[in-house]
């Protein structure tokens, strides 16, 4: 039987969904950023998390985080809406660009709703957006809602809704870490058919796509090096995409098509111990190229799906 624990993380409150029997879990800070601080499935953590407050709130390479109003990087901080411009802060000083939307101290989400039961639980949590940050001065309310089920399985689903009397742009996404093994170079990848994004020097969209083989069937990670936006060729339904190594296998999918996740990022930290596989809704930059991105109307509704099954190693 799963249950709800709360206890303190910092300043902040970390939710816990446990099965006593299974040793499942889902680990989750809700007030920064809806942060998921470890995922552990069949006797393995397979989440890069955050080990303490301390590091969460450093937040190097924003794991584990939601990412809106934007995933990815907005060039300059800058885009123009309906004839208006604005300028997101800058946080990527390597680039120059606005990266992920809202920090997670700013994204502090409230928990709404919590089901234990035998064989399965689930959190949603809700933030309420009330237009204060001038760059984005544009009302929503967003839900976060995580299944954690057994033997080995996570379903996520993210929906915003337009609280303005205007259209409003969106683009939302997460940036989980998975660890299957000491390093990712021991990691054997599969990608579903995509298409790479060209970038410049400030890893913005050059326009250009290019075909991706490289993990078109299995095969090890190595010494590859990824910091890359796809996109995803097939857009219904959901995709599949495969990561493997010496705690098991995880066969992670996303929900895709209008308003869902048509993009996709993948990340060797430097450090090389976890890869990042993000769902993304948008594009790199889509407030300024559009590609990807939710065009909301007054009291209008998108909902995308993500999620993964885990099998550890017998």
């Amino acid at each position: 039987m799963y249950q709800h624990h709360i206890t303190p993380f910092g300043t902040h409150g970390r939710h816990e969904l446990h099965d006593t029997d299974t040793g499942n879990l889902l680990s989750i800070v809700p007030a920064f950023g809806g942060c998921i601080l470890d995922i552990r499935l069949q006797g393995h953590s397979i989440l890069d998390g955050y080990k303490d407050a301390t590091e969460m709130g450093i937040n190097r390479w924003a794991k584990n985080l939601l990412l809106f109003p934007f995933p990815n990087r907005l060039r300059d901080g800058r885009y123009q809406w309906d004839g208006k411009a604005y300028q997101f802060p800058i946080n990527d000083g390597a680039t120059g660009n606005a990266l992920h939307g809202f920090p997670p101290q700013e994204q502090a989400l409230e928990v709404t709703e919590v089901v234990t039961e035998a064989g399965w639980a689930s959190i949603r949590c809700t933030y309420d957006y009330d237009a204060r940050f001038e760059y984005y001065p544009f009302p929503f309310t967003l839900d976060f809602e995580v299944r954690i089920s057994n033997p080995g399985s996570i379903q996520a689903m993210l929906r915003v809704r337009n609280d303005d009397r205007y259209s409003i742009p969106f683009g939302m996404g997460w940036h989980p870490y998975f660890q299957l093994g000491d390093t990712v170079d021991e990691l054997a990848l599969e990608v579903p058919p995509c298409e790479m994004v060209g970038i410049d020097q400030a890893m913005i969209p050059t326009g250009r796509q290019y075909e991706y083989t490289t993990f078109t069937q299995a095969r090890r990670i190595g010494p590859e090096v990824l910091d890359n936006c796809f996109a995803l060729r097939q857009q219904s339904g959901r995709v599949a995409l495969l990561l493997s190594g010496a705690k098991g296998e995880l066969r992670y999918w996303q929900e895709t098509g209008p308003g869902k996740f048509g993009y996709l990022q993948l990340f060797t930290p430097p450090h090389r111990r976890s890869l990042a596989i993000e769902p993304m809704s948008c594009n790199i930059d889509a407030f300024n190229n559009g590609e990807g991105l939710l065009r909301l109307e007054a009291g209008q509704e998108a909902t995308a799906r993500f999620g993964f099954d885990f099998s550890a190693k017998k």
